[in-house]
């Protein structure tokens, strides 16, 4: 064995020499573990909000919508999507929509409600993948039924399920004895749950023709909904759309619609690593002192050693090594308790959410890069704060140190 890691290892670990350097040397390493299993959990977390979000996000509303200057919604929208997908490489799916307020009522129950008629068969949301009660079917029953989706929230906040018979009030603008608002006779098909439970309070779904009938948009749509290869690429997309179809069409970006939620989350990211960063930059300076006390306690033994040989570098790669034992066991205790806390929350839920935070369960996103540069951070900061009490432990006079007592 290296006689030098050798010695190191004696030096921090041996507590029938000094049991309060034995003690400092493990509250060192707590210190590291701590600090690096704190910021990779942070990470996690803010990733995973950041990937929840943005994915259930864009299931709703998809990466791009195309919406109408004009109060009549867009009637040339057939050949406005052709145009689209000639123009326009990565387009994975894109659709027709119709998307206006109006007011849902059960019993004495009434709320405000965004109705959504879609086309099943080319339909971009992620409520057909969400139905955790009946089924996903909007079919229309007959001339007085048709078939509606409703979020999980307002079902429970109205008392509906599934196969339940209600009313849905179109708005044309204020209602008024001269605009009274159309009614029409729904049932329940399924009940669906993003997660989002703001969304699931207020969006419901029908098929596209039957929204039309509600708001009396005859064949015109409100908007084109459209999804990319790469959700990276909305704004130039968004920018080229402007310039190919213009007016009356106007294309916005998932990231300007929910602009709030988006910018929330990255105020979120952007202090939080800097704040748990110097969580670790103190743990590991934490070393510094350990290392001095250190050399202060084999200031005798450093003497031995000189006197017997050993050159100033190999006293300073001593030190050197007992700094990176420290800071590298720490990292791989930070690296397995971060991690595995992680593991445990992904499997288990254990930590529930307020409504205000848009889902229900802390959600957790680990990327390998950065726990790798977590790790590789930290190493770097200990090996820097290993340098200052190893240079001065290989500048002792051995003389001196033989009669330090």
């Amino acid at each position: 064995m290296n006689f030098k890691l050798f010695i190191a290892k004696r030096y921090l670990f041996s507590g029938s020499d000094s049991k309060f350097i034995s003690f400092i040397t493990y509250i060192s390493i707590l210190g590291v573990t701590l600090g690096v299993s704190a910021l990779i959990i942070t990470i996690s977390i803010l990733n995973g909000f950041e990937k929840e979000i943005r994915d259930k996000v864009s299931g709703l509303v998809s990466h791009i919508q195309i919406s109408s200057f004009t109060p009549d919604g867009l009637s040339d929208y057939k050949n406005a999507i052709e145009t689209i997908k000639d123009s326009i490489r990565g387009v994975t799916g894109i659709s027709p929509i119709i998307q206006k307020e109006a007011v849902i009522r059960f019993k004495s129950n009434v709320e405000g409600i965004l109705l959504k008629g879609i086309i099943t068969e080319t339909d971009l949301s992620t409520a057909r993948n969400r139905i955790v009660k009946g089924e996903f079917n909007l079919s229309d029953i007959d001339s007085t039924y048709s078939r509606l989706l409703i979020g999980d929230k307002l079902a429970k906040k109205m008392n509906i399920d599934t196969g339940t018979k209600l009313i849905v009030f179109g708005l044309n603008g204020i209602p008024s004895p001269v605009n009274p608002p159309k009614i029409k006779q729904f049932i329940v098909s399924g009940i669906y749950e993003t997660g989002l439970r703001e969304f699931d309070d207020l969006i419901i779904y029908t098929n596209l023709k039957t929204a039309q009938r509600l708001f009396e948009l005859n064949d015109n749509v409100t908007g084109i909904e459209m999804t990319l290869d790469s959700i990276d690429r909305v704004e130039s997309v968004v920018a080229k759309i402007k310039k190919d179809i213009g007016y009356p069409y106007y294309p916005k970006s998932l990231f300007k619609i929910f602009r709030p939620i988006f910018t929330w989350v990255e105020l979120q990211k952007a202090p939080t690593p800097i704040i748990l960063g110097l969580i670790i930059i103190v743990a590991t300076f934490n070393i510094v002192g350990t290392l001095l006390m250190l050399v202060l306690e084999k200031t005798q033994s450093i003497g031995t050693l000189k006197s017997l040989g050993a050159g100033n570098g190999q006293i300073m790669k001593i030190f050197l090594y007992d700094g990176l034992i420290i800071g590298i066991t720490g990292i791989i205790l930070g690296n397995i308790l971060g991690l595995g806390l992680c593991f445990i929350e992904l499997k288990y839920k254990l930590f529930s959410l307020p409504e205000i935070y848009y889902l229900k369960s802390v959600p957790i996103l680990i990327q390998p890069e950065y726990v790798i540069l977590v790790s590789l951070i930290t190493l770097i900061l200990t090996f820097i704060a290993t340098l200052i009490p190893s240079y001065l432990a290989s500048r002792l006079d051995p003389v001196k140190s033989l009669r330090f007592s």
